[in-house]
């Protein structure tokens, strides 16, 4: 099957999964499968990850290939098995905070629709850098594994110049972005168990890195932030 063809598949599959955990809550609470803001976020994700996938798949398509690979592998090693699972249940759980609390909880004020437009602006910067990580890093597949055997190299410019892992900086930027955007201000307190589902991942990923890749421990001595500018 063509690279694009796959590529394409795949952002169909994110987008029932979107639509469930996004639109599912507010058809349980409300009854109602449409949610205005919610559709329009899903469509343009949607609109986003294709364009950026056929791009891809023209201009860099090793690191489409990656982004395609399964989350979990016979060679991953155990604790990233887990650390991914729970990445996977915070980041749903953070998804299907927002129309709990936008139609139920409403623990916050909604925003004003300046501070949602940036939201907006700033989920969509995250979108941005997550394409640019996967255009200059081949090897980003979804998952922990040891690819030395195909070449695997240390990737120090673009968003890697910044942070050794911009990836899960740019997925937490866009999920602050989206929870605005959407109206929940409250969204934000999902940050922290994504950012502490992720540093379990980063932990393991720097631990098989420090072992298998020739000048990853150099490139960590240069760049000393591991997600968080100037924090960690």
């Amino acid at each position: 099957m063509p690279l694009v063809i796959r590529g394409l598949l795949n952002v169909a599959v994110q987008l029932v999964v979107l639509y469930a955990a996004l639109i599912g809550p507010v058809r349980l609470v409300s009854g109602s499968w449409m949610w205005a803001r919610g559709v329009e976020l899903i469509l343009t994700y949607g609109a986003l990850v294709s364009a950026a996938t056929v791009m891809l798949a023209w201009l860099a398509p090793k690191s489409l290939e990656a982004r395609l690979t399964p989350p979990f592998s016979a060679a991953q090693p155990t604790e990233d098995f887990w650390a991914t699972v729970v990445i996977l249940i915070a980041l749903l759980a953070s998804v299907v905070f927002v129309p709990m609390d936008v139609f139920v909880w409403q623990l916050l004020p909604p925003p004003a629709p300046w501070v949602a437009s940036i939201g907006g602006w700033i989920a969509f910067a995250g979108f941005a850098l997550i394409v640019w990580v996967i255009f200059v890093n081949q090897f980003a597949i979804l998952n922990v594994e040891d690819q030395s055997g195909v070449g695997q190299r240390v990737v120090v410019s673009g968003p890697y110049a910044l942070v050794r892992h911009p990836m899960y900086l740019s997925a937490l930027i866009m999920q602050a972005g989206a929870g605005l955007w959407l109206g929940s201000p409250a969204s934000l307190v999902m940050l922290v168990p994504v950012f502490l589902a992720l540093s379990v991942r980063v932990i393991v990923e720097e631990r098989m890195l420090l072992d298998t890749l020739p000048g990853y421990e150099s490139y960590c001595q240069i760049r000393r932030y591991r997600i968080l500018p100037l924090i960690w």
